[in-house]
Order: structure tokens, then C-alpha cells, then sequence
């Protein structure tokens, strides 16, 4: 009960009575008034509220709140009335119930709009705070009037007095340069057009004179079409440019030191590897001459020794290579059995010098021909056999190649190395693939090395979608499975991927001709001139690139030019590529003579430089006779096709 009024005030307000107990019950039903004058004739004894209550006349309203049943406001008494309740009175009774329930139905909608109001509050406060504690600042741009608004958090950021009244132009004057200023108006205004909010990186000046950068966002708020307020949201990013010009700065000095030690290892390749091709060379001359037997071991050690210290520089390098995603890998069609039987006769000597069985099955690869690079697959060979015949000391080392078919036109290779030497033990197996890391401390002192050889080989089968793995035991052997995933080159035999046939010329028709060799080196000089000559090929000699281009112009002027031309790259006065370019650019005749890189350089991209500059091959120093004279061999054909054609078609 809300509201109440009796004698002697014997019901007192906010009392409750059951409703179906009270005659209320019927204005609630009926949903209109309810007249009773006299409650013993109407609605009488039968009534449930007849024996409750000794009321004996009742006149009743509804009271609506929002449209909805709310209560009545009701009139009782306990003598019964004589005369029944007249229209005007029921009429009166409508109009106080309909005053009430507006009465009730405004206060009602006060309180919501108050909770409301609470809620907002509380909400703002709240997000006043996280924008605070996460240092964003706020501000709100009327277009009609031109008042702005900043947050306190914005106004600390840029140093401004609390109090301070800021105008638009004002905030424009915060940035520092005059282009952005320029560029952020016009993209302001672009945004009260077009409706599409923007965000930008600004740096400022402070009130305080301080530089900062700031990453601003502006959000319009539209009414049928038009711009009339903006909100934005400001946060200050100085400490992340900071750290963005810290990160580039770093990476500048990275790549810095990556260019560095390219150039480093380009010239340490140069510097290593001409004295090596020097020893190679001369040790190579010095066997081929009459010696005892006595000189024949010494001269053998020697060069033993300069073929392992060429292996450890180009393990270095290869590795170097692959660290930097410089190694390039050249996907030809390749016969795995040709690639492996070109390594296997070193392999057999080596065995017959340590006294150690070595055998080798490649049936199971014959026939077949792959899309892989011939360097890389000779490199996994070279590596897990020498590490074989490294640590074998007595007993065998025994190759195996495996193939199965994996999917159309794929196969899965393994090379398989075992061998009865030394062992790995189980914690030595986890890291061998590691790079710079032997078996054991000792390994390194007792058999050499620089533990690059299975590094690299897990690069290049990984390269091949493969994996490297090792078996062993100590004292009983190891057995390392090498796998790739290649892809069926769909060759025929020789058919379609045979060697290019090269013509193998006389010593008459050699002496016909000659070379020009371009080299500052003295001792390479002497080197590939004796080798040249083994050849049966004579040569004229040039110490710079300018006295080689000034003697080909001269024997082409003489109807007498070279008949090949081995260029080193490193030369003072002019270097090989430039001397290329000159030389290409003296006539038709330069343009023709066959040039070939002979260079220590052995990274990635020096071939590309030196064909780029004209020349039409490259060997690496240092290189053996067999190896010039193939490459000598195979350019000098061209000068011998009427012989080359009429060989192979004598009719």
C-alpha cells in the first residue's frame, strides 16, 4: 500500500493485503471502475471478501503506469450508501487515477534518466582513467562553433597549462615541420568532407620546447551528411621512434658487417688460394718429373697437405656461404651415377694408401636423371666420405645409394656412408651436425678438421626437402644415411642431356696456337704456363689487364690473335673485368676469342660478375691439369668445327 487514509489511522501505509482477498481484486479484472454502494446487495454475501472485511460500499479506479496495470486508487466505507455513484463522480475518480499514474509513470523515468546519468558517469570516469593510466589523450572538435577540447592527459603531453583554451589554429602550430603541418590540414579537411576518419605520425614541439612524436587519430561524427563534430585520440610514440631509429641503425651496421666480411672472405679467398694454386701447381710439375722414390713420398705429403688445407678453406667459405642465403643452387638435369663415379677413383686411392676395404653400390641410382645441382650432390659425397676415411682407421668404408619412387615424377634418394672406425657415442650423435663441432675435444687435434664438412651437408640435403642421419657406436663404426627428395629430370639417356661433344685437338694443331695468360701472381704465372704446356698449348704471358688488353689489340693487328685468353680477376692497374670489357669492345675478332675466369675468388656471385663483364667461363683457383685442359678443351672446339661437324656427320 502507497498511500493510505483512516480513522485513527488503523491501517498504516505500506501494509499488504492479499489481492484476491480484496475488492481490488475485481477493479484489476474488470481493468475499469468499480462502483459498489452497497456491498450487501451488490456484489453481496457471495462475494469472498463479504465475511474479511465489514466494508459495505467500494468505489474504485485503475491506476496505469507506461500502459500497464499499476495498482487502483480506491475509496471505502463502512456504512452503505443509499444512492448509487454518479457518472461525475466516477468521472473524478478517472481523472485522479490518470493524475496519479503520470505522477508515478514521471517519477519512474526520473529515476532511470538518474541511474542513467550514474552509469555515464561512472563509465566516464572509469574511461577517463584508463586513457590516463595508458597515457592516450583526448580531445573533441566542434565544427559549428569552433570550441575544442583537450583531455588533461593530452594537455601534459604537450606541456600546456590546464587551464589553457586552445583554438584549432593553435594545435596545427604544435608541428614541427611545415610540410607535414601542410599535408595533416589538408587531410583534416578532406576528412570534414568525405566523412572517412584518418590517422597520422606528427613530430611536435612542445610548450616546453621539447621535440616528441605523436600518432594522432580524428574520427568525424556526421548528421545528415554533414561534419559536425570530431573526436580524436592522440598517443605519444616517442620512445617508439626512438627505438624504430635504434633498430634501423643496428640493422644498417648489420648489413654494414655483412658487406664487410663478403668482402673480407672475397678477398681472403683471393689471398689463401693463389699461394695454394701455387704449391698445387709446382708440387703437381715436380711429380711428373724423374724423382726417387724417397722425393716421390715427400713431394706426395706435401701435397696431401695442400689439398687438406684447400678443403678446410673451402669448408670455411661453403659455410660462409651458406650462413649469409648467398649459396645458389643450379637445378640441371644430372646423372647421379656420372656425379658419383667422377668422385669414387679418389676415394679408391685413398683407401689403397690407408691399407682400408672400400666399396661402392650405385645400381640402384643407374639410368636415372635428376633436376639437382651436380656441385652440391659432389659436395655431400666429398664431405660423408672423407669423414669416413678421416676416422677409419683399419677395416672398411663401404657407399650405397638407394632410390625409391615418391609420387609422379619424384624419387627419394639416400647416400649411405658406413664405416668401421672410430664411433660416435649417443650424446656426441646430438650435436655433430652442429657447426664448428667434432665428435670429441680431441677429434679436432688428433684428425684435423674444422667440423664444417656435416654442417654443410645438412644444408644442402635440407635444401632438397631431406635430412642427414647418423648410426653409431663407439669403437665399432658409424653409418651416416644422407636423404633427398628429387624430382625425375624425364630424360632419356644421353639423348637429351648428354655432354656437349668437345674435340680433342692435336699437338700439331695446338702448336698452331696460343694463349694469353693474365695473372700478377709470379709463381701462378709459372704455374699455369707449365700447365698449359703439359697441355701442348704455348702462351704469351700479361701481369695487368692493360698490358693484356694492349697485346691482344697488337696480335690482332699482327693476323696472329690468341686462341684463348685465361683472365685473373684481382689485378692492379686494371683487374680482369674491366680488362674483359675493354677487350670485347676492340673489334669483331676481341669480341670472339674465348675468355676464362682463372680466379681465386669462390663466392657467390663472382661467376655472375665475370660473365656479366663478357667473359665465357670461370675455374676457380686453385686448378688441376686435368680440369684446365677440359675447360681449354671445350672452348677451343669451336675454333675446330669444320673437324668437330665432319666427325660427326661423315657423309
Amino acid at each position: 500500500m502507497r498511500s493510505v487514509v483512516t480513522p485513527e489511522d488503523s491501517i498504516p501505509k505500506g501494509a499488504e493485503f492479499s489481492l484476491c482477498d480484496t475488492y481490488c481484486a475485481d477493479v484489476a479484472s474488470a481493468d475499469s471502475v468499480v462502483a459498489y454502494n452497497d456491498i450487501n446487495i451488490d456484489p453481496g454475501a457471495s462475494h469472498p471478501c463479504f465475511d474479511k472485511y465489514t466494508l459495505k460500499s467500494y468505489l474504485a479506479a485503475p491506476i496505469r503506469v507506461s500502459g500497464e496495470f499499476y495498482g487502483t486508487v480506491n475509496f471505502s466505507s463502512l456504512s452503505p450508501r443509499e444512492e448509487a455513484f454518479s457518472a461525475l463522480e466516477t468521472d473524478y475518480l478517472l481523472l485522479l487515477s490518470t493524475w496519479i499514474g503520470n505522477e508515478l509513470e514521471r517519477q519512474q523515468a526520473l529515476n532511470n534518466v538518474n541511474a542513467q546519468k550514474a552509469i555515464l558517469e561512472e563509465r566516464n570516469s572509469l574511461l577517463s582513467q584508463i586513457t590516463n593510466l595508458a597515457g592516450v589523450g583526448t580531445w573533441e572538435l566542434n565544427i559549428n562553433s569552433g570550441s575544442l577540447v583537450w583531455s588533461g592527459a593530452l594537455k601534459r603531453m604537450l606541456h600546456i597549462h590546464s587551464e589553457r583554451i586552445l583554438k584549432p589554429d593553435d594545435v596545427v602550430n604544435f608541428i614541427f615541420d611545415e610540410a607535414q603541418r601542410e599535408k595533416y590540414v589538408i587531410q583534416f579537411q578532406e576528412m570534414i568532407k568525405t566523412g572517412k576518419g584518418f590517422e597520422c605520425e606528427l613530430e611536435v614541439k612542445t610548450d616546453a620546447g621539447e621535440p616528441r612524436w605523436l600518432e594522432s587519430r580524428a574520427h568525424p561524427i556526421m548528421e545528415n551528411g554533414r561534419c559536425i563534430k570530431v573526436i580524436g585520440a592522440t598517443v605519444d610514440i616517442t620512445q617508439m621512434q626512438i627505438d624504430k631509429a635504434v633498430l634501423q641503425h643496428k640493422s644498417e651496421l648489420a648489413e654494414s658487417a655483412l658487406k664487410a666480411r663478403g668482402e673480407f672472405l672475397a678477398n681472403m679467398s683471393h689471398e689463401i688460394r693463389t699461394p695454394i694454386h701455387g704449391v698445387q701447381g709446382m708440387l703437381e710439375a715436380l711429380t711428373a718429373t724423374p724423382l726417387n722414390a724417397k722425393q716421390l713420398e715427400l713431394a706426395s705429403i706435401a701435397s696431401q697437405s695442400a689439398d687438406a688445407l684447400l678443403n678446410i678453406v673451402d669448408g670455411i667459405l661453403d659455410y660462409s656461404k651458406f650462413g649469409s642465403g648467398e649459396v645458389s643452387f643450379d637445378e640441371t638435369p644430372t646423372s647421379l651415377t656420372e656425379t658419383i663415379e667422377e668422385q669414387l677413383p679418389m676415394f679408391s686411392r685413398l683407401a689403397n694408401e690407408k691399407g682400408l676395404e672400400f666399396s661402392a653400390n650405385i645400381a640402384a641410382v643407374k639410368g636415372l636423371t635428376f633436376l639437382v645441382d651436380k656441385l652440391r650432390v659432389g659436395q655431400i659425397l666429398i664431405n660423408l666420405l672423407n669423414n669416413a676415411f678421416k676416422f677409419t682407421k683399419e677395416g672398411s668404408v663401404a657407399f650405397e645409394a638407394k632410390c625409391t619412387r615418391y609420387g609422379k615424377g619424384r624419387y627419394r634418394v639416400k647416400f649411405i656412408v658406413t664405416d668401421s672406425g672410430i664411433g660416435i657415442s649417443a650424446e656426441q650423435q646430438k650435436i655433430i651436425f652442429t657447426p664448428f663441432i667434432q665428435a670429441e675435444s680431441s677429434t679436432m687435434r688428433r684428425f684435423g678438421g674444422t667440423g664444417l664438412g656435416l654442417s654443410i651437408v645438412k644444408q644442402i640435403v635440407e635444401r632438397y626437402n631431406g635430412k642427414i642421419e647418423v648410426s653409431s657406436e663407439l669403437g665399432i663404426g658409424a653409418r651416416f644415411t644422407a636423404t633427398l627428395t628429387l624430382d625425375d629430370a624425364n630424360a632419356v639417356a644421353e639423348k637429351t642431356f648428354g655432354r656437349d661433344f668437345v674435340y680433342t685437338p692435336s699437338r700439331e694443331e695446338l702448336s698452331r696456337v696460343k694463349a694469353l695468360i693474365v695473372e700478377d701472381n709470379e709463381i701462378n704465372q709459372l704455374v699455369i704456363k707449365e700447365q698449359l704446356r703439359e697441355i701442348g698449348l704455348e702462351s704469351d704471358l700479361a701481369v695487368n689487364g692493360k698490358e693484356a688488353l694492349e697485346k691482344v689489340g697488337r696480335s690482332i693487328a699482327e693476323k696472329n690473335p690468341y686462341a684463348i685468353i685465361l683472365m685473373d680477376c684481382h689485378m692492379p692497374i686494371m683487374d680482369g673485368l674491366e680488362a674483359t670489357e675493354q677487350i670485347r669492345n676492340l673489334n669483331h675478332e676481341a669480341a670472339e676469342v674465348p675468355i676464362i675466369a682463372l680466379t681465386a675468388n669462390a663466392l657467390t656471385g663472382d661467376k655472375e660478375k665475370c660473365l656479366k663483364s663478357g667473359m665465357d667461363d670461370f675455374i676457380s683457383k686453385p686448378v688441376g691439369v686435368s680440369r684446365l685442359k677440359e675447360c681449354v678443351f671445350r672452348h677451343l672446339s669451336k675454333q675446330f668445327e669444320n673437324k668437330v661437324s665432319a666427325l660427326k656427320d661423315p657423309a
